[in-house]
């Protein structure tokens, strides 16, 4: 005959204890970024992100189907691999080199939109404005630009393959 069970194991009990003191660890560890996650989700539901992501998930086969779908077309292949390729490009560009240029369009930008423009502007009030520090320096930014933009297309050949 078999021998009679004297123990009971007390493994999923003691699974449950390590996943309780794991959350009360957690709790006390990461209390400010849970707080914070708790904010985003609070931010996400206001403004109906929450829904749609939910939405999304839930029709998630038919959702993917139609973006197949999309890609497949060959006017929306060749846009996607434009715009991995500008992707690229920014990602390339040192991160103060972006700011700095986005900081200068931005404040052009405002001159040019809170400045009426002259009815006539002849030679001499060009000459006149190349006088302005501002413009020489904004000039200096511009004709240094076109001078790396040549170097880079003088160091590849048409199509954008490198020497």
């Amino acid at each position: 005959m078999a021998d009679s069970t004297t123990a009971i194991a007390n493994g999923q009990i003691d699974q449950l204890g390590d996943a309780e003191a794991a959350i009360e660890r957690a709790k006390r560890e990461a209390s400010e970024g849970v707080v914070e996650a708790l904010y985003l989700l609070q931010d996400l539901e206001e403004r109906g992100v929450l829904p749609l992501l939910r939405a999304l998930i839930e029709q998630g086969d038919d959702v993917m189907r139609v973006v197949l779908e999309l890609i497949k077309r060959q006017e929306y292949l060749g846009g996607m691999k434009n715009a991995v390729t500008l992707l690229q490009a920014v990602g390339a560009v040192e991160k103060n080199s972006l700011n700095t240029a986005m900081a200068a369009v931005s404040g052009g930008l405002e001159a040019a939109a809170s400045t009426a423009p002259k009815e006539k502007f002849g030679l001499y009030d060009l000459l006149a404005t190349l006088q302005d520090p501002d413009v020489s320096r904004a000039l200096s930014f511009v004709t240094s630009f076109l001078k790396g933009m040549g170097r880079a297309l003088g160091d590849t050949e048409a199509g954008g393959a490198a020497r």
